[in-house]
């Protein structure tokens, strides 16, 4: 699997932020910028390795 990213609310104030994981980093709680609390995962987006990276793994 390639990297994720995460649409992300804040229950507490609806702030919203977009976070970027890439493979083999461990996904962590973000925190509001507003508030500091944690925020809630609303949607993910998966993207595969490019190609190139595939073929060399094989």
């Amino acid at each position: 699997m390639g990297d994720m990213v995460f649409d992300l609310v804040c229950q507490h104030c609806g702030g919203r932020d977009v976070r970027r994981w890439s493979r083999g980093e461990s996904v962590t709680v973000t925190y509001c910028r507003s508030c500091q609390r944690g925020m809630s995962v609303i949607g993910i987006a998966f993207f595969s390795r490019p190609a190139a990276e595939v073929a060399r793994a094989a």
